[in-house]
């Protein structure tokens, strides 16, 4: 929620620039909170930052399956539309607009057909399906179960975007925040293996959905003005290649971003923004970028992540997910809890996630 505050800001540009970044959340967020603390009185010039379609979109994956305590299609699919809905103005992309208006109508029979007919039936391959898909290995943790948490994030994300690369980038986001659960608090990061495991779970997924026919090499029709194909785009299996060559750039010294842009990708897509949210946790978790050294963690990845630009809001969230799944609420700053709008709607959400897998389990994690 607070990286996609901070990322909408920023949303579009092609290039930010850190002190460009710091500036403007540390007058704007830090030293405005700090005022309000000494004075007891918000500025005038600070209002709060509002949240995107990410955030609306992730509360309503939490919020249905803390109520049906499963995943449930109708439901979550009929909250997504009475979301959108009663707020439209959240940024939602104009083709899943579309998909959204469908549900607002409850008598529709099959929630997936309207997704399934987009851009000729090829479907949408953005981003849309990874962007909220963090509550699902959160709800699925208890269950230590890769299937369900696998068939859990497809069916999540086909309610919008049925395009294989859309499905598989969820997939992905999912299995990183889930590793990013199991991680050791008292262990610093170990970036090989953490990539290397994911890359051995996204090859079962990718070459399963190339078995499957999936127009895995098909891009269908244009969607959305992204950048030209990028050239790990066009492999096999492209998100273990792009993981592969995240394992190059995490540790690389002096990283442009408009390197990572090139071989990653930074925009709507899920396969051009996905991998890139990934570097970005991997890269802050065992190293400082100069500039960040007073940061937090989970700070440093947001604000990293932002500074790769293009996608900003959704890339810092999918991050941030990774961050908050490995080190917790402590490491995100106060202030911007305090003026992020719906920290108290993810606070009670997460604390529904947690209640069910704890009252279901013997062991909860340490």
């Amino acid at each position: 929620m607070v990286a996609d505050c901070i990322g909408a800001m920023f949303e579009g540009m092609s290039v930010v620039r850190q002190k460009q970044l710091l500036d403007i959340v540390e007058q704007k967020i830090e030293k405005a909170r700090k005022i309000q603390k000494e004075t007891g009185a918000k500025p005038a010039s600070v209002h709060g930052l509002p949240f995107t379609d990410d955030t609306a979109m992730a509360h309503s994956v939490a919020a249905s399956l803390v109520e049906k305590n499963e995943f449930d299609a109708r439901d979550m699919a009929f909250k997504f539309g009475s979301e959108f809905k009663k707020e439209p103005d959240r940024g939602y992309g104009g083709n899943v607009i579309h998909v959204l208006e469908a549900f607002e109508n409850q008598a529709v029979e099959d929630v997936y057909k309207p997704a399934r007919e987009q851009f000729d039936g090829s479907g949408s391959y953005g981003n849309g399906g990874a962007m909220r898909v963090a509550p699902v290995p959160l709800f699925t943790y208890f269950d230590n179960d890769l299937s369900k948490l696998k068939d859990t994030s497809g069916a999540v994300t086909r309610l919008t975007h049925t395009h294989p690369q859309a499905v598989h980038g969820a997939a992905l986001q999912a299995l990183a925040v889930d590793q990013a659960l199991r991680l050791s608090q008292d262990k610093e990061l170990d970036t090989i293996k953490f990539l290397d495991e994911l890359i051995s779970k996204m090859k079962l997924i990718e070459e399963e959905g190339s078995q499957n026919n999936e127009h895995s090499d098909d891009a269908g029709p244009p969607q959305k003005k992204i950048p030209p194909k990028r050239l790990l785009d066009a492999e096999p299996n492209p998100y273990c290649a792009k993981l592969e060559k995240i394992k190059e750039l995490a540790l690389k010294d002096d990283l442009k971003a408009s390197e990572v842009e090139e071989c990653l990708g930074n925009d709507v897509s899920a396969l051009g923004s996905v991998p890139a949210a990934v570097l970005a946790f991997v890269r802050q978790a065992t190293r400082v970028e100069p500039g960040l050294e007073e940061r937090s963690r989970l700070s440093r990845v947001v604000l990293y992540a932002v500074t790769l630009g293009g996608d900003t809001d959704t890339i810092a969230t999918m991050a941030a997910a990774m961050a908050g799944a490995a080190w917790g609420l402590e490491e995100v700053p106060e202030a911007w809890m305090y003026y992020c709008e719906g920290s108290g709607r993810a606070e009670e959400l997460a604390e529904g996630l947690y209640s069910r897998g704890v009252s279901e389990s013997d062991s909860p994690k340490s």
